[in-house]
């Protein structure tokens, strides 16, 4: 495999693997070899090739959570002012609840 690193970051790697143990064949196949068994989690793989990437992922979804949580206040209030009950007041079940509810409806429904 040819690959195109420049030449400091590979004199470094190549010196700091060499402290590790490791060959360049063996950090490659390592790597193929973290890709494959989290092939299904992009994240991690993500966070091993391009951490700065990874970290802008998560400043992203920082600032989505924090508009989402935006909008519940926003919710809520609006809510309060037009006199719409919250979920505490609505009597609505819980999720554990719901759950529980289905599992014994699929249970007698098996019976």
């Amino acid at each position: 495999m040819n690959t195109r690193i420049d030449a400091e970051l590979k004199a470094a790697g190549d010196a700091a693997l060499a402290h590790l143990g490791y060959t360049p064949s063996a950090a490659v196949r390592g790597l193929w070899r973290f890709v494959v068994d989290h092939q299904d989690d992009a994240a991690a793989v993500r966070e091993v090739i391009e951490p700065d990437a990874a970290s802008a992922l998560s400043d992203e979804a920082s600032r989505k959570a924090a508009a989402i949580a935006g909008l519940r206040s926003l919710y809520e209030q609006t809510a309060c002012e037009l006199g719409i009950p919250g979920e505490a007041e609505a009597g609505l079940p819980s999720w554990d609840d719901l759950r529980e509810d289905w599992y014994d409806e699929r249970l007698e429904g098996e019976a």
